[in-house]
Protein backbone atom coordinates (compact mmCIF):
# COMPACT_ATOMS: atom_id res chain seq x y z
CA UNK A 1 0.00 0.00 0.00
CA UNK A 2 0.83 3.53 -0.89
CA UNK A 3 0.15 5.08 2.54
CA UNK A 4 -1.59 4.03 6.00
CA UNK A 5 -4.96 4.93 4.24
CA UNK A 6 -4.90 3.22 1.09
CA UNK A 7 -7.28 0.64 0.22
CA UNK A 8 -6.55 -2.68 -1.24
CA UNK A 9 -8.88 -4.07 -3.71
CA UNK A 10 -8.78 -6.62 -6.57
CA UNK A 11 -10.50 -5.89 -10.07
CA UNK A 12 -11.75 -9.02 -11.37
CA UNK A 13 -11.69 -8.74 -15.11
CA UNK A 14 -9.76 -9.98 -17.94
CA UNK A 15 -9.30 -6.75 -20.50
CA UNK A 16 -7.63 -8.19 -23.94
CA UNK A 17 -7.30 -7.17 -26.95
CA UNK A 18 -10.13 -9.36 -28.07
CA UNK A 19 -11.72 -7.38 -30.78
CA UNK A 20 -14.87 -5.07 -30.18
CA UNK A 21 -18.20 -6.75 -30.46
CA UNK A 22 -20.73 -4.27 -29.95
CA UNK A 23 -23.40 -4.50 -32.52
CA UNK A 24 -22.74 -1.12 -35.09
CA UNK A 25 -23.12 2.30 -34.00
CA UNK A 26 -26.49 1.94 -32.20
CA UNK A 27 -25.82 -0.34 -29.11
CA UNK A 28 -30.04 -1.03 -28.87
CA UNK A 29 -30.41 -2.09 -32.70
CA UNK A 30 -31.03 -5.30 -31.58
CA UNK A 31 -32.66 -4.82 -28.42
CA UNK A 32 -36.24 -6.72 -27.52
CA UNK A 33 -39.16 -4.97 -25.76
CA UNK A 34 -40.03 -6.29 -22.63
CA UNK A 35 -43.28 -7.84 -23.97
CA UNK A 36 -41.38 -9.56 -27.03
CA UNK A 37 -39.38 -11.60 -24.45
CA UNK A 38 -40.69 -14.41 -23.29
CA UNK A 39 -38.40 -15.99 -20.01
CA UNK A 40 -39.74 -12.77 -17.38
CA UNK A 41 -42.73 -14.54 -17.30
CA UNK A 42 -41.42 -18.13 -17.00
CA UNK A 43 -38.78 -17.06 -14.08
CA UNK A 44 -41.87 -15.12 -12.09
CA UNK A 45 -40.43 -11.44 -13.04
CA UNK A 46 -43.31 -8.98 -12.89
CA UNK A 47 -44.01 -6.17 -15.26
CA UNK A 48 -41.02 -3.06 -15.28
CA UNK A 49 -38.63 -5.88 -13.40
CA UNK A 50 -36.46 -6.38 -16.72
CA UNK A 51 -34.65 -3.37 -18.44
CA UNK A 52 -32.88 -2.46 -21.31
CA UNK A 53 -29.12 -3.33 -21.57
CA UNK A 54 -26.31 -2.10 -24.26
CA UNK A 55 -24.26 -4.54 -25.52
CA UNK A 56 -20.61 -2.62 -26.14
CA UNK A 57 -16.64 -2.67 -25.97
CA UNK A 58 -15.38 -6.12 -25.81
CA UNK A 59 -18.95 -7.27 -25.75
CA UNK A 60 -19.48 -6.42 -22.34
CA UNK A 61 -23.42 -5.87 -21.20
CA UNK A 62 -23.53 -1.97 -20.07
CA UNK A 63 -26.15 -1.52 -17.97
CA UNK A 64 -27.43 1.88 -16.55
CA UNK A 65 -26.21 3.84 -13.41
CA UNK A 66 -27.46 6.93 -11.80
CA UNK A 67 -24.75 8.75 -9.80
CA UNK A 68 -25.90 11.96 -8.33
CA UNK A 69 -28.14 13.92 -10.64
CA UNK A 70 -26.74 12.39 -13.62
CA UNK A 71 -26.78 8.92 -15.58
CA UNK A 72 -24.61 6.56 -17.53
CA UNK A 73 -24.35 3.55 -19.17
CA UNK A 74 -21.25 0.81 -17.28
CA UNK A 75 -20.11 -2.31 -17.89
CA UNK A 76 -21.83 -4.54 -15.67
CA UNK A 77 -18.58 -6.91 -14.53
CA UNK A 78 -19.34 -10.33 -12.49
CA UNK A 79 -15.85 -9.92 -11.44
CA UNK A 80 -15.47 -6.52 -10.02
CA UNK A 81 -15.47 -6.14 -6.47
CA UNK A 82 -14.82 -2.37 -5.93
CA UNK A 83 -18.44 -1.54 -6.32
CA UNK A 84 -18.95 1.75 -8.21
CA UNK A 85 -16.22 2.84 -10.88
CA UNK A 86 -15.75 5.74 -12.90
CA UNK A 87 -13.21 6.63 -15.84
CA UNK A 88 -10.49 9.51 -14.38
CA UNK A 89 -12.65 11.92 -16.68
CA UNK A 90 -16.00 11.12 -15.34
CA UNK A 91 -14.55 11.28 -11.88
CA UNK A 92 -13.44 14.97 -12.56
CA UNK A 93 -16.25 15.86 -14.53
CA UNK A 94 -18.20 14.65 -10.96
CA UNK A 95 -16.00 17.06 -9.43
CA UNK A 96 -15.73 14.38 -6.15
CA UNK A 97 -13.75 15.44 -3.28
CA UNK A 98 -11.26 12.53 -2.71
CA UNK A 99 -11.30 10.77 0.66
CA UNK A 100 -8.97 8.35 -0.13
CA UNK A 101 -6.90 5.90 -2.57
CA UNK A 102 -6.95 2.29 -3.87
CA UNK A 103 -4.49 -0.02 -5.33
CA UNK A 104 -5.82 -1.85 -8.18
CA UNK A 105 -4.92 -5.49 -8.38
CA UNK A 106 -4.99 -7.93 -10.78
CA UNK A 107 -6.40 -11.53 -10.95
CA UNK A 108 -2.99 -12.22 -9.70
CA UNK A 109 -2.59 -9.94 -6.61
CA UNK A 110 -0.25 -7.52 -8.59
CA UNK A 111 -0.64 -3.94 -8.17
CA UNK A 112 -1.23 -2.54 -11.53
CA UNK A 113 -2.13 1.37 -10.33
CA UNK A 114 -2.99 3.18 -7.29
CA UNK A 115 -6.29 5.28 -8.31
CA UNK A 116 -8.47 7.99 -6.06
CA UNK A 117 -11.87 6.63 -3.87
CA UNK A 118 -14.40 9.74 -4.40
CA UNK A 119 -16.54 10.76 -1.70
CA UNK A 120 -20.18 9.07 -1.11
CA UNK A 121 -23.00 10.12 -4.11
CA UNK A 122 -26.12 8.40 -4.11
CA UNK A 123 -26.15 5.63 -6.57
CA UNK A 124 -29.14 4.02 -8.64
CA UNK A 125 -28.64 1.01 -10.28
CA UNK A 126 -31.73 -0.09 -13.14
CA UNK A 127 -33.63 1.64 -11.09
CA UNK A 128 -32.54 0.47 -8.20
CA UNK A 129 -31.42 2.61 -5.25
CA UNK A 130 -28.75 1.20 -3.69
CA UNK A 131 -28.07 4.62 -1.21
CA UNK A 132 -25.24 6.36 -0.74
CA UNK A 133 -21.95 4.82 -2.47
CA UNK A 134 -18.03 6.17 -2.74
CA UNK A 135 -16.96 6.58 -6.37
CA UNK A 136 -13.46 4.40 -7.36
CA UNK A 137 -11.45 5.82 -10.20
CA UNK A 138 -10.93 3.41 -12.68
CA UNK A 139 -7.85 4.28 -15.96
CA UNK A 140 -8.89 2.02 -18.85
CA UNK A 141 -8.24 4.03 -21.96
CA UNK A 142 -11.92 3.11 -23.30
CA UNK A 143 -14.04 1.65 -20.88
CA UNK A 144 -16.03 4.44 -19.28
CA UNK A 145 -16.02 2.58 -16.24
CA UNK A 146 -17.96 -0.35 -14.27
CA UNK A 147 -20.78 -1.83 -11.55
CA UNK A 148 -20.10 -5.10 -10.19
CA UNK A 149 -22.53 -7.69 -8.66
CA UNK A 150 -22.31 -6.18 -5.31
CA UNK A 151 -25.48 -4.08 -5.32
CA UNK A 152 -27.21 -7.75 -6.18
CA UNK A 153 -26.50 -9.62 -3.74
CA UNK A 154 -29.88 -9.83 -1.38
CA UNK A 155 -32.24 -10.31 -5.08
CA UNK A 156 -31.82 -12.13 -8.08
CA UNK A 157 -31.20 -11.30 -11.72
CA UNK A 158 -31.25 -12.57 -15.37
CA UNK A 159 -29.28 -11.49 -18.21
CA UNK A 160 -29.79 -11.88 -21.66
CA UNK A 161 -27.79 -10.72 -24.31
CA UNK A 162 -29.32 -11.57 -27.26
CA UNK A 163 -32.46 -9.45 -26.37
CA UNK A 164 -30.80 -6.96 -24.54
CA UNK A 165 -32.30 -7.26 -21.41
CA UNK A 166 -31.47 -7.82 -17.64
CA UNK A 167 -33.96 -8.28 -14.62
CA UNK A 168 -33.94 -8.24 -11.26
CA UNK A 169 -36.30 -8.89 -8.54
CA UNK A 170 -36.33 -9.34 -4.73
CA UNK A 171 -38.94 -12.05 -4.92
CA UNK A 172 -38.38 -16.01 -4.91
CA UNK A 173 -38.16 -17.48 -8.13
CA UNK A 174 -40.39 -20.59 -8.81
CA UNK A 175 -39.90 -23.94 -7.68
CA UNK A 176 -39.10 -25.09 -11.01
CA UNK A 177 -38.60 -23.05 -14.51
CA UNK A 178 -38.91 -25.27 -17.88
CA UNK A 179 -36.37 -25.71 -20.02
CA UNK A 180 -33.77 -24.59 -17.16
CA UNK A 181 -31.59 -26.39 -14.36
CA UNK A 182 -30.04 -24.94 -11.43
CA UNK A 183 -26.58 -25.71 -10.46
CA UNK A 184 -25.08 -24.87 -7.06
CA UNK A 185 -22.60 -21.91 -6.53
CA UNK A 186 -19.68 -22.74 -4.94
CA UNK A 187 -19.49 -19.64 -2.33
CA UNK A 188 -16.33 -17.48 -1.25
CA UNK A 189 -16.33 -16.05 1.50
CA UNK A 190 -13.63 -13.43 0.77
CA UNK A 191 -15.88 -12.03 -2.49
CA UNK A 192 -19.72 -13.70 -1.92
CA UNK A 193 -21.08 -12.60 -5.24
CA UNK A 194 -18.65 -14.32 -7.37
CA UNK A 195 -20.08 -16.54 -9.46
CA UNK A 196 -18.65 -19.58 -9.10
CA UNK A 197 -19.47 -23.20 -9.92
CA UNK A 198 -18.43 -26.66 -10.58
CA UNK A 199 -18.08 -27.73 -14.21
CA UNK A 200 -15.04 -29.69 -16.17
CA UNK A 201 -12.25 -28.82 -19.06
CA UNK A 202 -11.58 -32.26 -21.70
CA UNK A 203 -13.52 -34.60 -18.34
CA UNK A 204 -11.68 -32.95 -16.63
CA UNK A 205 -13.91 -31.81 -13.11
CA UNK A 206 -12.66 -28.56 -11.99
CA UNK A 207 -14.37 -24.72 -10.23
CA UNK A 208 -15.03 -21.98 -12.76
CA UNK A 209 -15.82 -18.42 -12.43
CA UNK A 210 -18.61 -17.04 -14.59
CA UNK A 211 -17.62 -13.14 -15.41
CA UNK A 212 -18.97 -10.81 -17.47
CA UNK A 213 -15.86 -9.02 -17.21
CA UNK A 214 -13.66 -10.97 -19.33
CA UNK A 215 -13.96 -10.66 -22.65
CA UNK A 216 -12.54 -14.13 -23.25
CA UNK A 217 -12.89 -17.36 -21.62
CA UNK A 218 -9.43 -17.94 -19.86
CA UNK A 219 -7.54 -21.29 -18.19
CA UNK A 220 -5.15 -21.55 -15.93
CA UNK A 221 -1.68 -22.61 -17.73
CA UNK A 222 -0.79 -25.36 -15.35
CA UNK A 223 -4.24 -27.22 -15.83
CA UNK A 224 -3.97 -26.23 -19.92
CA UNK A 225 -0.27 -28.18 -19.53
CA UNK A 226 -1.38 -31.00 -17.33
CA UNK A 227 -4.00 -31.47 -19.80
CA UNK A 228 -2.01 -31.39 -22.90
CA UNK A 229 -3.86 -28.75 -24.39
CA UNK A 230 -3.27 -27.68 -27.95
CA UNK A 231 -1.74 -23.95 -28.20
CA UNK A 232 -3.94 -21.66 -30.16
CA UNK A 233 -3.09 -18.15 -31.55
CA UNK A 234 -3.40 -16.55 -28.21
CA UNK A 235 -3.58 -19.31 -25.81
CA UNK A 236 -5.16 -22.78 -25.53
CA UNK A 237 -7.65 -24.81 -27.66
CA UNK A 238 -10.85 -26.44 -25.13
CA UNK A 239 -12.82 -29.04 -26.98
CA UNK A 240 -15.23 -29.25 -23.79
CA UNK A 241 -15.64 -26.93 -21.49
CA UNK A 242 -18.58 -27.96 -20.04
CA UNK A 243 -21.28 -26.68 -17.10
CA UNK A 244 -23.95 -28.04 -16.16
CA UNK A 245 -26.37 -29.72 -19.49
CA UNK A 246 -23.98 -26.91 -21.48
CA UNK A 247 -21.03 -27.73 -23.68
CA UNK A 248 -18.53 -25.41 -25.50
CA UNK A 249 -15.60 -25.67 -27.32
CA UNK A 250 -13.36 -22.22 -26.84
CA UNK A 251 -10.87 -22.38 -29.49
CA UNK A 252 -8.80 -19.46 -27.95
CA UNK A 253 -8.89 -19.55 -24.19
CA UNK A 254 -6.80 -16.96 -22.57
CA UNK A 255 -4.13 -18.57 -20.24
CA UNK A 256 -4.62 -16.93 -16.65
CA UNK A 257 -3.73 -17.74 -13.20
CA UNK A 258 -6.89 -17.05 -10.97
CA UNK A 259 -5.96 -18.21 -8.02
CA UNK A 260 -5.18 -14.94 -6.37
CA UNK A 261 -8.82 -14.11 -6.08
CA UNK A 262 -9.45 -15.98 -3.41
CA UNK A 263 -6.63 -18.26 -1.78
CA UNK A 264 -9.18 -19.67 1.25
CA UNK A 265 -11.01 -21.52 -1.50
CA UNK A 266 -10.99 -25.22 -0.91
CA UNK A 267 -10.33 -25.74 -4.46
CA UNK A 268 -8.42 -22.83 -6.74
CA UNK A 269 -10.43 -21.37 -9.90
CA UNK A 270 -9.29 -22.77 -12.76
CA UNK A 271 -10.99 -21.30 -15.62
CA UNK A 272 -13.10 -18.89 -16.50
CA UNK A 273 -16.47 -18.48 -18.78
CA UNK A 274 -16.24 -14.98 -20.17
CA UNK A 275 -19.03 -12.75 -22.38
CA UNK A 276 -17.55 -14.40 -25.65
CA UNK A 277 -19.60 -17.54 -24.21
CA UNK A 278 -21.96 -16.02 -21.46
CA UNK A 279 -24.17 -14.27 -24.29
CA UNK A 280 -25.08 -17.43 -25.99
CA UNK A 281 -27.61 -18.11 -23.01
CA UNK A 282 -30.15 -16.68 -20.75
CA UNK A 283 -28.51 -17.43 -17.30
CA UNK A 284 -29.93 -16.28 -14.03
CA UNK A 285 -28.32 -16.03 -10.48
CA UNK A 286 -29.89 -16.38 -7.47
CA UNK A 287 -27.43 -15.51 -4.22
CA UNK A 288 -29.97 -15.72 -1.93
CA UNK A 289 -30.64 -19.84 -3.15
CA UNK A 290 -27.19 -19.89 -3.63
CA UNK A 291 -28.16 -21.33 -7.52
CA UNK A 292 -27.09 -20.56 -11.07
CA UNK A 293 -29.84 -21.20 -13.50
CA UNK A 294 -28.74 -22.16 -16.83
CA UNK A 295 -30.90 -23.42 -19.80
CA UNK A 296 -30.69 -27.50 -20.05
CA UNK A 297 -29.18 -28.09 -23.31
CA UNK A 298 -27.82 -25.52 -26.35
Amino acid sequence: MRNSGSIVVMVLMVLTSFPDTSHGSDPFSNQKAESEVGWPEAFGYSHGDSHPIEIGEFGYPYISVTIGEGSTMLPFDTGNMVGISVSSALFDRLELATVDTYDRLDSKGEIIATLRVGQPQHVAVLGLDIGSQRIYEFDHPSLPGLVGPEFLKDVRFTLDYESRRMAISNTPLPDSVHGHRGVPLVRSSRHPTLILVKGSVNGREILLELDTGKSRSVIHPGLAAELELKRSSGGFRIDDLRVGDLSFNVPDAKPVDQTAIDPGLTEPIQAGIGSDLMSKFVWTVDYAAGILWIPVSR
